[in-house]
């Protein structure tokens, strides 16, 4: 028999896709091959910013791909648009996919992001053997495995509409409060929107009963409480590039620029506040020249990802003489190697939108943060790191919901000199180290369960 065949499915969306490329590379080291399923247009986004000598690295890794009904030019972050593709269009694509696949040579099982339910349906459907895998916080699977409880206390509607405002919800004492507020489909302005990202998750959380196993990118040593309401749940994180002796592609829309890595080998100990909000923060011309004020008044050197689309409606445009003023002291990168940067001694604090990959990027490089967090998710894990974890502090909004130049300044100061914060970030580093191990051995685990099913 030959090596046993992995098809891998995450959400079209980057803070999917990076974690399960990496799962990918774990699997493949395991002795699988991995058939990584995306769009055609992805696939060519992550090939694209890949340099030349690390295409090298995917032998045993390979792209199948599908339509997702977009044009080339229209809108890849367009959460509504994506969850709409996943629900109502990707299954026959995927059937179709599949069932090529499977006449090519066996296949092994398949992993799929619960967020792409349908993946699941169709590989159950056609018998084949099948796991999970969870790409946010376990504390938040929970939350959403508990949406049918909410609906039936009457928190919300069948619509995912909350009915009560305000509110905190806690399901351990040892897990973050969540404001109903904030759920992760109640943060979309359009009401569509809300409707469809509620959808995809009531469907994913009907996934979930489709398998026996939910492969999660956490880890004990920060989730435990969360981990231990999950009977499914296998922690396999935290999944990382850097644990890595060969360097492997990471999945990356945006080439990265290793510049920055140059800069920060001159810059001293500690000394740098790195600013990066993923793949879909958006700001207006307002915030950003505030943040930009900020980090110049910091008299610190910072280095800055500002993606293409960061800014709403217009293109970047930095205050009057600001690269005069800040001069070396300042770096600015379209994007960043982020688990490098957040490896070297010279970061001192992670200025970030609290999505989870960046989250579990941070502590396990034992940075603190400052907390800018977007929307989904991102509220939920902010209260993980200031109010649990308390390894940094929320940035927070005047009347306007601006975060002003003030606010960014005093706070950056305050987090650097607070030692109980620097105390625990680097315990929590530890844990992370430690769990990894533990991980490892999970993982190891889960791939001699599959051996046998298929053997």
């Amino acid at each position: 028999m030959g090596k046993p065949h992995a098809v891998v499915v995450p959400f079209p969306a980057q803070g999917h896709v990076l974690p399960l490329m990496e799962l990918s590379h774990c699997l493949v080291d395991l002795g699988f091959i991995v058939t990584l399923v995306c769009s055609e247009f992805d696939r060519n986004r992550i090939m694209a910013a890949l340099r030349k000598e690390t295409q090298l690295g995917i032998e045993g890794l390979c792209f199948a791909t599908v339509p997702d009904g977009l044009e080339p030019e229209e809108d890849r972050s367009d959460v509504k648009r994506l969850c709409e593709f996943i629900l109502d269009a990707f299954a026959p694509l995927f059937e179709d996919l599949l069932r090529k696949l499977m006449e090519e040579e066996e296949v092994s099982c398949v992993i799929a992001d619960l967020c792409v339910s349908p993946a699941l349906v169709v590989a159950k459907k056609m018998g084949v053997p099948r796991a999970g895998f969870w790409p946010a916080s376990s504390g938040l699977l929970v939350f959403s495995l508990h949406i049918p409880n909410l609906i039936e206390y009457g928190t919300i509607d069948s619509n995912g509409d909350t009915r009560l405002h305000n509110q905190t919800i806690q399901l351990s004492p040892s897990m973050p409060e969540m404001s109903t507020n904030n759920f992760w489909w109640s943060c979309f302005d359009d009401p569509v929107t809300r409707k469809v990202v509620f959808r995809l998750m009531t469907e994913a959380i009907q996934a979930a009963t489709l398998v026996d196993e939910i492969l999660c990118n956490s880890f004990a040593g920060i989730e435990a409480p969360a981990l231990g309401l999950i009977p499914k749940a296998i922690p396999i994180g935290p999944l990382l590039s850097t644990n890595r002796t060969v360097s492997k592609p990471v999945g990356n829309f945006w080439a990265e620029d290793s510049s920055c890595l140059t800069w920060l080998d001159q810059q001293h100990e500690r000394s740098v506040i790195y600013v990066a909000f993923g793949s879909f923060t958006v700001l207006n011309q307002t915030q950003f020249k505030e943040l930009a004020a900020g980090l110049e008044q910091s008299g610190r050197p910072f280095l800055w990802v500002v993606r293409p689309n960061l800014m709403t409606g217009s293109a970047v445009a930095y205050p009057e003489i600001f690269f005069e003023r800040v001069g070396e002291r300042g770096k600015i990168v379209r994007w960043a190697p982020q688990q490098k940067v957040l490896a070297h001694r010279a970061v001192a604090c992670f200025v970030s939108h609290c999505g989870w990959n960046s989250t579990t990027e941070g502590l396990s490089n034992g940075v603190p943060f400052l907390c800018w967090p977007y929307f989904a998710d991102q509220f939920f894990n902010q209260k993980y790191i200031c109010e649990v974890w308390k390894i940094g502090f929320e940035l927070k909004p005047n009347e306007d919901g601006i975060i002003t130049r003030r606010e960014i300044q005093g706070r950056v100061e305050a987090l650097l000199c607070d030692e109980g914060i620097r105390r625990r970030v680097v315990e929590m580093k530890g844990m992370a180290e430690s769990s990894g191990r533990i991980s490892v051995q999970n993982l190891g685990d889960f791939v001699k369960r599959i051996k046998v099913i298929t053997n």
